[in-house]
């Protein structure tokens, strides 16, 4: 009885010795956020985002996410691009409209043609008028050569007024042999006078084709460079053009850039560190613990792998 009762004191004292060498539990590794999970079982990503505020950040420190859910978006870049986008379509939209061509050219007026230069009624009555005149020579010869002959017989073989009457004769012959030059010479100068005003008019009509002949290469060098100046714009313009596709291209980009960053596996979000600045933008870093290892990817046994999330889905 007593080697039994010795026995169990002997076994209590070991058990009771071996408890206290016994080393004490090492406190979990697992984050406060995440209770009566083994870090073992989780998967641990690190995605290093790019920010324009912290406003951007739709997450912090001990979020539960879902799968898909949005971490960041970067709303007032956003709306600043998709602005930009909108005034330069604006742009490119007025720089396509069509353009109408140079206005069509006026007609030059036609230069009516002189009548066939005629002096008929002028000749002929210069010509009437020379007969006249000749008419006029004959008879005052014709007169002086009676007065002659009156003159050389005798005086007591004529009245006494025969020479007296034929010399008055012959004074009226001349004054009309005189009235036939001067009407001769009023016709002649007539006839100049119509000629002159016809070489007026021909130099007027002249003047006129060189006027029209000076319009119509004025209109052709107005027609040529008005057709200059459309293609000086039209090649303006498409570079312009390209210059616009240029930068839609890329706010195209940039708004690419700046896609909506979503969670790739539900979990929580374990630590939130902002590294810095970029430039004009933010770096901040987010370590994503997802629920369970079966979430990663197939054929990847990675526990703890970084993901950049720069704006990129």
């Amino acid at each position: 009885m007593k080697r039994q009762a010795l026995v169990a004191i002997t076994f209590l004292i070991t058990s009771c010795a071996a408890v206290a060498q016994s080393p004490s539990p090492v406190p979990s590794a697992a984050p406060s956020v995440l209770p009566n999970i083994e870090t073992s079982t989780r998967q641990r990503l690190t995605l290093k985002l790019t920010l324009s505020s912290p406003d951007d950040l739709l997450v912090k420190q001990g979020d539960r996410v879902k799968e898909g859910q949005p971490l960041s978006e970067r709303v007032r870049d956003r709306v600043r691009l998709e602005g930009q986008k909108r005034q330069l379509q604006l742009q490119i939209d007025r720089l396509n409209r069509p353009v109408s061509g140079p206005p069509a050219a006026q007609p030059v007026p036609e230069v009516g043609g002189l009548p066939p230069a005629s002096f008929l009624d002028e000749v002929a009555a210069v010509e009437r008028q020379k007969v006249t005149v000749a008419q006029a020579e004959m008879a005052v010869a014709n007169q002086q050569r009676m007065l002659d002959m009156f003159e050389s017989m005798p005086a007591a073989n004529l009245p006494e007024a025969t020479i007296p009457h034929e010399t008055e004769r012959l004074k009226q012959k001349e004054q009309e042999l005189e009235a036939a030059r001067a009407e001769l010479q009023l016709t002649e100068a007539k006839l100049a006078q119509a000629q002159q005003e016809r070489q007026y008019q021909e130099y007027q009509h002249s003047l006129e084709l060189s006027k029209r002949a000076i319009a119509i290469q004025q209109a052709q060098l107005q027609r040529a460079e008005q057709f200059q100046r459309q293609q000086e714009q039209e090649r303006e313009r498409s570079f312009q053009l390209a210059q616009l596709g240029v930068q839609m291209q890329q706010l195209e980009t940039q708004l690419a850039a700046l896609s909506t960053v979503r969670s790739p596996y539900a979990g929580t979000i374990q630590r939130v560190k902002w590294e810095g600045q970029n430039d004009q933008n933010l770096v901040v870093q987010l370590v994503l613990v997802a629920d369970s290892a079966g979430s990663s990817p197939a054929g990847d046994d990675s526990n703890d792998r970084p993901v950049t999330g720069d704006g990129t889905d």
